[in-house]
């Protein structure tokens, strides 16, 4: 009774602008068959110069919405009507772009080949572009190399081209081609200021015996690019121990310190710094200017282990703190083109598809203080 009296009284006090009903009966889903619809649209939609373009929009479409094989089959029927030779080659483009987003590599390459070989035109540089980065993803180093070697501009992406002979050079060591990967590294190293090359080439040598060469390539390779420091340094002091060369390593360091004042090179430098050395109060008090800076909690943590003036147990409750922030915030790697971060060392940026772009956060700000600092005083 009482549920009687509220319909009534909702029915009475209803207004009558409510929304529009819609009636369920008689019921017709969109379409229980997609794939259907698609073939209606296509029959219904003729393959002309003026419908290119809606075609080519609807297979993009599905393939931004993971559709993958709706938008083959699209550009697959486009295929089979009767293009010119221009059209047909941008829309074997966007097919190749659909293997490649399918995962179809050895598909989209087959298409991508005969398409570099039309060339001049500007699909055939789509082409070769989307060609290299399917033999990247598939690691097929030594045919991305011959690719950029038979099609490329002279000179065009050599940080590239570099790049990817490091790469190949990984595979022919894992081989023991060492030769070989010797050889490659030669060509690499023409090629540009590639700070990488001069590492992987300190590796090789390393790998051989020859130390003393190896530890030329890691200087040289500072030369290039002096924020690579954070992946060098460890070579450096580690041929050094091997040659007996720590006293040289010294004077190296604290020329490297003048112009890049990095906090790894300090703690380098104090690992090398005796009580009875004559710069002793000099680089003591510059850890100071650092720990007071807060910047550095490994050289925090340095200074905390040094000061006797402090209690057992509060030092040893700092020293913890310091390595819990240490954990928490790592320094990390940023690629200064496009501002990806990843917490290690990268040298390839998978967001901007740049080779040599991502740098220790830390050294990318010593650096560019440097520099603002020259530009100042200029």
């Amino acid at each position: 009774m009482l549920t009687t009296v509220k319909s009534l009284w909702r029915r009475l006090t209803t207004p009558w602008s409510v929304p529009s009903r819609y009636r369920l009966e008689p019921f017709e889903p969109l379409s229980s068959e997609p794939d259907r619809e698609l073939d209606v649209l296509l029959e219904r939609l003729p393959i002309t110069v003026d419908t290119l373009e809606t075609h080519l929009a609807l297979a993009e479409l599905f393939r931004k919405r993971g559709q993958i094989e709706r938008a083959i089959r699209i550009h697959e029927t486009l295929l089979d009507a009767d293009l010119r030779r221009q059209d047909a080659n941008r829309v074997r483009v966007e097919l190749a772009q659909d293997f490649f987003s399918a995962g179809l590599l050895g598909r989209a390459e087959t298409e991508l080949e005969s398409l570099i070989l039309d060339q001049g035109e500007r699909f055939s540089a789509q082409a070769f572009r989307l060609w290299l980065v399917v033999l990247e993803r598939e690691q097929e180093w030594e045919r991305a190399i011959k690719l950029v070697r038979d099609y490329g501009q002279p000179g065009s992406g050599n940080m590239r081209l570099a790049n990817l002979y490091c790469e190949y050079v990984g595979q022919l060591k894992g081989q023991g081609k060492l030769a070989l990967a010797r050889s490659a590294l030669k060509e690499a190293r023409k090629l540009s200021d590639s700070a990488r090359t001069f590492i992987a080439s300190s590796e090789l040598e390393t790998s051989l015996g020859h130390y003393h060469k190896a530890l030329r390539m890691l200087k040289e390779a500072l030369v290039r690019d002096v924020r690579r420091v954070d992946v060098i340094l460890p070579g450096l002091k580690r041929l050094s121990r091997l040659v007996g060369g720590e006293a040289s390593l010294r004077r190296y360091l604290e020329k490297l310190y003048d112009y890049h004042p990095s906090h790894r090179v300090l703690e380098a430098i104090l690992d090398l710094t005796g009580d009875s050395d004559p710069r002793q109060s000099y680089w003591q008090t510059e850890l100071e200017r650092v720990v007071n800076s807060g910047a550095s909690f490994g050289l925090m943590q340095r200074w905390l282990e040094q000061r006797r003036d402090i209690g057992a147990t509060p030092r040893a409750v700092l020293l913890e703190s310091i390595q819990r922030l240490k954990l928490r915030l790592p320094d990390g790697y940023q690629c200064n083109h496009c501002g990806y971060e990843s917490g290690t060392m990268i040298w390839f940026c998978p967001q901007c598809e740049r080779w040599e772009t991502a740098f220790s956060r830390h050294e990318q700000r010593v650096h560019e203080d440097r520099r603002q600092a020259a530009l100042n005083r200029s």
